[in-house]
């Protein structure tokens, strides 16, 4: 990361300096002036004098707009200081809303590791996203006492920092502390014009600038050619603007011929190298220039130590671009394409279309975004690619279908569903539109499943999309959408979007064919397709109680993700929430802390609504699963919620959960009365019914909702079977058919011994697991397990003692202390960061109060929390 450094005209403001150090004190220093304040110039000049200090200096670019960008040139900076910094910047919020709680949270709990640092952000007025500009206030907030933020801008950020300086956690420096007075100005002119100033004529000049540095500099450099200097401050006067545009002709009027029109040529890029220049120019001895300008004080700032890298000052490159156009604008285009050319050499892709799109060269700017955009698809940077797309001139762009269809694939895993929506289907029906085009866009609307509430429409379109690529012909020419556009990529794509759509219909068999096609299909070598299938199976078999299948499935999904880079991406989501959901049948919800927590991050990131349902309906069990009845009805009733209804799958577990909640506080009049009002009928809503009439004698209702019930079981549904036996044995229990009881029993204990299924017993309740423990022979090693489940849930181990709780992360993480497992182990195991385990430990240490690992389990078990 570039470090500004110091200018060599600078002169050294030891008051302002000493202001800036109070930052340390602070939490935050605003520094707020206008352009030419000198804001630049202080803050290099403050870093130099603190060697002591670490620095992530970030010049802010309109670019930066994009939140994933600047997530992960943040993290780039503190990894520089840190190199355990782990890059999560695809928990930002992708879909360029700003950088979102999980990322400032992870971010937070990731500084406190740091060394005392101090972030540096300039040039902050570039940012329009407001959503980015409030994440920064609230990052401010979670700051820790070792990090402090200094912000620079041209003009007041939309920020209200009352309750900062209410606490005196604010430092700030504004255009009236940067104001030159008379000596600083005196030495300024000294050190640009080599000669000294009567105290009159510095006076004049400071007032008629009002002490505007780059005011000064400016006329330092006209005075240093000026033939009368005391006629020129007499007759020297105007506004900041007319003082800059007037200064800066005469400065450049002053300059030779080959000079002047070798600066007119470097204001064509935003920063400058010698390498680059000399692509550009043809000239030599490229750096002895760079260094010559920074010494005559050209408006030169250097932007590291090593001048290496220069950028001119903002007023002084807008007259230079001015003048470039104004004289020969075919020569600026002509600059522009060898700066691309130089920049795609040096693997800068990014700089490159930016550079095509200042040459309003549209064409070859779309090429490239076609060509490398898989890369900002991967990592995740959709703001950025969508605001080229959008800058291209609808003229332009209007029958270009290949490039429609990368903003409606941009638009939809940004998480703008309607509006790529609404562009793929104009591809589809276009009448210019080629048959590859068609279904290229036939199946980005299906792949829209994990967004849409119609289900029912999902699966329509993704047969439709199969049914089109099957009739294209072997020599159809596709859409290079990404390198995403071959046949084989898409027909993954539609088996995997219908198997999901299935599944969100509550069509367990169906979504389970359509996924296992998609993973079989030669497309599903693409590893983003593959782990979106495979975690899509593993939530399939997960909900249908193969616990196992379920489990091996999703760490199939995150180990292909982890070997590629890829676990903060968000097609990861449907992995963890199936690892979720496996370990609460299992009676681990402890376990499933940690992977609900990442499954909701990464569904929320780009707003999968539907698969943000099942990361709810995760949590609520997750509740109810630790005991706390009242907290999970709350999540039930209470907002926030994901948008939209929930898909049918998750809608009828969410009713049956509430007539469960119901009956286990003992509530069974109310339950009664909203299994009434529900009209679906499913396996799960017709077990609660059953449990709930048997809870309330009922004996007679129970038996005719077992006896409509339909009579095949299916196999590759155990959690249906074994609530089925476990109704039957409850019902003759009750019924007095002790032997009937104990033989549904039996099966339902097979059942769930072979697919790890232990929560349903227990959630069913005491008359269930007094069963459990009544059935005569020798208890087996499940019966146990579940007998001790039931102990754990109705006597939950609690952390409420300590001053500071565990949370669920951190009680998971604390659950594997004594397997001895390394922290890369356990990182391994729960697929994050070494570095969040290690953030982890550090605070279960602190809040346990103990120096090491042994000490925290004996303190743990102490407590009962192990």
């Amino acid at each position: 990361m570039k470090t500004p450094s110091q200018p060599a005209h600078a002169v050294d403001r030891p008051a302002l300096r000493r202001k800036l150090d109070a930052v340390v004190d602070h939490d935050i220093a605003l520094i707020v002036a206008p352009a030419g304040s000198g804001k630049s110039v202080l803050l290099a000049q403050w870093a130099g004098s603190h060697p002591e200090l670490q620095f992530v200096w970030l010049e802010i670019a309109p670019s930066d707009d994009d939140p994933v960008r600047f997530a992960r040139r943040l993290l780039k900076g503190l990894a520089g200081v840190d190199p355990a910094i782990v890059d999560v910047s695809a928990l930002t919020s992708i879909h360029g809303e700003g950088l979102g709680d999980a990322f400032l949270d992870d971010l937070a709990i990731q500084m406190t590791e740091l060394p005392e640092v101090i972030v540096v952000l300039e040039d902050l007025h570039h940012l329009s996203n407001a959503a980015l500009i409030s994440d920064l206030a609230r990052l401010s907030e979670l700051l820790p006492r070792n990090v402090h933020l200094v912000l620079s801008s041209r003009a007041d950020l939309p920020i209200a920092w009352s309750r900062q300086r209410m606490r005196l956690d604010v430092m700030e420096i504004r255009q009236v502390d940067l104001a030159f007075d008379d000596r600083d100005s005196a030495e300024l002119l000294e050190r640009i014009t080599g000669q000294s100033f009567s105290a009159d004529s510095v006076t004049a000049l400071v007032n008629r600038t009002e002490g505007w540095a780059a005011g000064l500099q400016l006329a330092g450099m006209t005075l240093r050619r000026h033939e009368d200097p005391g006629d020129f401050v007499t007759q020297f006067s105007g506004t900041d603007r007319l003082i800059a545009d007037y200064l800066s002709e005469e400065v450049l009027q002053a300059q030779s011929g080959d000079r002047r029109q070798l600066l007119i040529q470097m204001s064509v890029t935003e920063e400058m190298s010698a390498d680059l220049i000399g692509y550009l120019t043809g000239t030599p001895n490229v750096q002895g220039i760079l260094e010559e300008l920074e010494r005559e004080s050209m408006f030169l700032v250097p932007l590291d130590s090593s001048r290496k890298w220069y950028r001119f000052h903002h007023l002084f490159r807008d007259l230079l671009r001015f003048r470039l156009r104004a004289e020969d604008p075919g020569l600026e285009s002509l600059l522009l394409h060898k700066a691309a050319d130089w920049y795609l050499d040096h693997g800068e892709a990014d700089v490159a279309i930016e550079c095509l799109m200042s040459a309003r060269d549209w064409d070859g700017a779309l090429e490239l975004i076609l060509v490398r955009g898989s890369e900002v698809f991967e990592r995740g940077e959709m703001a950025t690619a969508i605001r080229w797309l959008s800058h291209i001139p609808e003229f332009v762009r209007a029958d270009q279908h290949e490039v429609n269809l990368l903003l409606g694939l941009l638009l939809g895993t940004e998480g703008q569903a309607a509006a790529a929506e609404d562009i793929a289907r104009r591809v589809r029906v276009h009448p210019g539109a080629s048959l590859g085009e068609a279904a290229c866009a036939q199946v980005f609307l299906a792949s829209l499943a994990q967004f849409r509430a119609n289900h029912e429409m999902s699966i329509e379109m993704a047969r439709e999309a199969l049914v089109m690529l099957d009739g294209l012909n072997d020599d159809e020419p596709m859409p290079a959408v990404m390198n995403l556009g071959d046949v084989d990529s898409l027909r993954t794509m539609a088996l995997i979007s219908g198997g999901r759509s299935h599944f969100l219909a509550g069509q367990l068999g169906e979504a389970r064919t359509w996924l296992t096609s998609g993973l079989a299909s030669t497309g599903a070598a693409y590893s983003v397709w593959r782990v979106s299938g495979l975690g899509s199976l593993a939530l399939v078999e997960a909900w249908s109680g193969n616990t196992d299948q379920a489990e091996t499935l999703g760490n199939e999904a995150l180990a292909i993700a982890g070997s590629v880079g890829m676990l903060a991406h968000p097609s990861t989501a449907d992995a963890y929430l199936a690892i979720t959901l496996a370990a609460l049948e299992r009676g681990e919800p402890r376990r499933a802390a940690i992977s609900l927590h990442e499954g909701t991050l990464h569904a929320e990131a780009n707003r999968r609504t539907q698969l943000a349902w099942v990361a709810h309906l995760g949590l609520a069990l997750l509740r109810a699963a630790d005991g706390e009845l009242d907290q999970s009805v709350a999540i039930l009733t209470s907002q926030p919620r994901p948008a939209g209804p929930p898909p049918p799958i998750v809608d009828e577990r969410l009713r049956a959960l509430e007539i469960h909640l119901l009956r286990r506080r003992g509530h069974l009049a109310e339950a009664s009365r909203v299994s009434e009002r529900i009209s679906v009928d499913s396996e799960i809503l017709r077990f609660e019914r059953v449990a709930l009439a048997l809870s309330a004698g009922q004996h007679d209702i129970a038996r005719k909702l077992m006896d409509s019930a339909p009579s095949r079981a299916d196999p590759d549904n155990p959690a249906a079977g074994l609530r089925a036996e476990l109704q039957l044995a409850w019902a003759a229990s009750a019924e007095g058919s002790a032997g009937t009881s104990q033989r549904h029993l039996l099966r339902a204990l097979e059942l769930g011994s072979t697919h790890s299924l232990v929560e349903i017993f227990v959630q069913a309740g005491p008359p269930v697991v007094q069963l459990v423990a009544g059935l005569p022979g020798e208890r087996t090693a499940f019966r146990e397990i579940i007998l001790r489940r039931s102990r754990q849930l109705h006597s939950p181990a609690s952390s409420e003692g300590l001053v500071d709780p565990l949370t669920d992360r951190e009680l998971e993480i604390l659950s594997y202390l004594p397997s001895r497992y390394t922290n890369a182990e356990m990182a391994q195991r729960c697929y994050v960061s070494v570095n969040t385990i290690k953030t982890h430990m550090t605070h279960i240490y602190r809040k346990l109060d103990v120096a090491n690992r042994s000490s925290a389990i004996r303190r743990a078990q102490d407590l009962g929390v192990l």
